[in-house]
This record gives structure tokens, sequence and C-alpha cells, in this order.
């Protein structure tokens, strides 16, 4: 995007956000799913997993047709209250109105990950998660920059290199479930809903999509922060965001697997290990995340000279990339603390304290730091490292009292 327009970057970031805010509802069907078949597969209950593992499907399809013509209609109006305008407002709502029409593949991808993931199979999962990256690898330069007959299509060639490295992503998924290897399968005669089995299902996602709903809604209204300082600023903070996701899956895998070792721990009445399991997930994610992030601020320009930023996009990321191991560290640790309760059945934790700490902390020190106190862009890093230092430590006490070991999924 970096090489489409000076606007591609920061259209499709914003579009992003606003995908990921739209589609909040639906993102803890993952960890419902992962949750209620890792506590099946834990009992050696093969059935019931195998089930689960359909009903998820269901349940992700119930949701992604509504939220679809949602992005459709009101897409403009987002990105309008997010603060883009002109070219920018354009070029976003050209990539959001694509990527709406393949949510179904988009969200099925990361739903069914989970799902493979609480049947103890991340091995696969990453070879799924390898098929979609390579095929994103292979069509986002042909059909955003115009490689070979295929005409340049800017930011809606990056959407539909999204849709269908996604499609080919689920495509394996479905070939994996349906010949068992991961341990569950799907069965088309538990395609009829089960409302006791989408009921277990969303007691867990709906605190968890609540919960993730928080930080994703307060990232579009950091992004609407950002814009204010001008598109130089704005485009900064989308390739920082961008950076940040990216350093983060490590220290995210290793809590996904803090995740389902709670639950199959649990499962198997071993509360002990599943203990140990989460406390060693989250020191061994917090050190990894310190390392990752910290070579951003030790080569902010190698990081961001990827993006082929002008100068002042750069300069103004680089003050921004300060601090980065602060933020990794503590989103990080709040982030692995929050899975590990979801894993264990206790999604109601995370979402309250994920939401106090965003609405009463974040939002607040970042308007403050910015506006009040004149630190510019940097002032919303500082107000999103203090929150998640809140939040990891709420939710770390909340671990520490062991009420999730008597959780029944």
């Amino acid at each position: 995007m970096g090489r489409v327009s000076d606007t591609a970057l920061a259209a499709v970031a914003m579009g992003t956000t606003l995908r990921i805010t739209l589609i909040s509802p639906m993102m803890g069907l993952s960890a419902g799913g992962m949750a209620v078949v890792a506590r099946h597969v834990g009992a050696r209950d093969p059935r019931r997993a195998d089930h689960a593992v359909m009903q998820t499907i269901l349940l992700i399809t119930f949701f992604v047709v509504p939220l679809s013509l949602l992005g459709q209609i009101m897409g403009n109006t987002f990105l309008g209250w997010m603060g883009a305008t002109g070219t920018l407002r354009e070029e976003a709502l050209a990539f959001l109105r694509i990527i709406f029409g393949g949510l179904f593949f988009m969200e099925m991808l990361p739903s069914l990950n989970g799902v493979i993931r609480g049947a103890g199979h991340p091995e696969y999962t990453l070879r799924i998660s390898a098929v979609q990256v390579l095929m994103l690898l292979l069509l986002a330069p042909v059909l955003s920059l115009g490689i070979g007959p295929f005409p340049a299509l800017g930011v809606r060639g990056a959407a539909w290199a999204s849709i269908l490295a996604s499609a080919s992503g689920v495509g394996v998924q479905f070939l994996t479930l349906l010949s068992g290897k991961v341990g569950v399968r799907i069965h088309w005669r538990d395609v009829r809903p089960d409302r006791a089995m989408m009921a277990s299902i969303l007691k867990i996602a709906l605190p968890t999509s609540l919960e993730r709903l928080s930080p994703n809604l307060a990232n579009a209204l950091l992004m609407r922060l950002a814009s204010s300082f001008g598109n130089s600023a704005l485009t900064a903070y989308s390739i920082i965001t961008q950076i940040f996701m990216f350093l983060q899956a490590l220290p995210r895998g290793i809590g996904g697997a803090a995740a389902t070792l709670v639950g199959q721990n649990l499962g198997a009445k071993q509360p002990t290990r599943a203990e140990h399991a989460a406390g060693l997930a989250t020191r061994s994610a917090t050190i990894a995340a310190v390392i990752a992030f910290g070579l951003l601020t030790l080569w902010p320009t190698a990081f961001l000279g990827f993006f082929d930023p002008p100068e002042d996009v750069l300069a103004a990321g680089t003050l921004l990339a300060r601090y980065a191991p602060a933020i990794g560290a503590t989103i990080t640790w709040s982030t692995i603390m929050g899975m590990a309760l979801a894993g264990a059945g206790d999604a109601i934790s995370p979402m309250l304290v994920s939401m106090s700490a965003l609405w009463l902390v974040q939002i607040p020190l970042a308007w403050a730091f910015t506006q009040a106190w004149g630190l510019g862009p940097s002032g919303i890093m500082a107000g999103i490292t203090t929150s998640y230092l809140v939040s990891a430590v709420a939710l770390t006490l909340r671990f520490r009292q062991g009420r999730w070991k008597t959780i029944e999924v």
C-alpha cells in the first residue's frame, strides 16, 4: 500500500480498523468454540467435541449476514466519524465494501483456527495460516500494483487479495475437519442447530466479544484522535499499529496455547497443571514481547522504512516507536491472563476489566495527554500503556483468586 499512494496505507488501516470494530460481536466465537471443544477433548468425549465444532460454524454463519449488511450500508458514515475525508475516505470505503462482501471467509478462518487449537493441534493451524499467508503474499502485489496481465486495482486489489487468501485457508480448514486429522471432525448430521450447545458456546463467546469490542472501538476513536494531527500523524499511527499487530504474533500464539491447556486440564480435573500453564505462558510471552517490541525502539527506521513512508511520516513514527517495549509487555500480560480465564470458562472477568480499563483509563488519558497536556500523538501511546498495565494487574489478581477452577461449561 505504501507504493500505491500516499493515502492507501492509511485507507486500508482505517478500513481494517472499522471492520474489526464492526465484527467484534462475533470475535468471541473463536474463544467460545475453543473453550467448549477443549473441555470435551480433555474429558475424552469426542462426540460432543465434534458436535461443538459444527455448532460453532453455524453461529459464525448466523452472525456474518447482518454484520456484512451493516458494513455495506453504514460504512461511509462510520468512516466519516473516524475522521476520514476526501481521497482517504473514498479509498477506505472502496476497500471496506469489498471486504464486507467476503466477510464469511474473513471471519470463518480465525474462528475455526481457534476450534482446531482447542482440540490440541496448533500445528494444523500453522499449516492453514501458511496457505493463507502465501496466497496473500502472491495476490496482494499482483492485484494492487498490477503485475503481468492484471490491472492495478490499488486498495481494491488489497481487499480482493485478503478475501481470496482467506477463502483458500477456509477451504483447507474444511478439508482438515472432514478428515478428522485434528482429533475433531465435522459431521453433516450435526448441521441442525442445537440450542443447548450454542448457549454453552455463547456463554463464553458473548462476554469475550464485548471484551474485544472495547479495544476495537477504542482503536477507532484513537485513530480519530490521531487524524486530528494531520494525515502524516494518522499514517504514522497506522503503520505503528500494524507493526504492533505483527510483533504480537508470538505472544498471542503462546496465549492461545495457554487457553487450550487451561481448558483441557480442567476437563481432565487437573486445575494445578492448568494454573502452572497459565503462569508459565504469561511470563514467557511477556519476555518475548519485550524483546520483540524492543527491536522496534532500537531500529525504528528499519521497521518503518519497510512501508516506504515519506520523511514526515517516518519522523512521526519514530517518536511513537519509543513506547513499544512498554506497550508490548503490558498488552501481552493482559491478553494472556484474559485468554487463560476465558479458556477456563470465565469470560466475564476479562470483559469487565478490559472495558473498565479502556473507558475509565485509556480514552480519558489519551485525550488528556494529547490535547490538554500537549504531548501530541505520543500521548496516545502513553494512554494505551497505562490502561493495559491497569488491566494486567487486575486480571492477575482475579486469576490468583482461583474461582475459575470451579466453573462448569
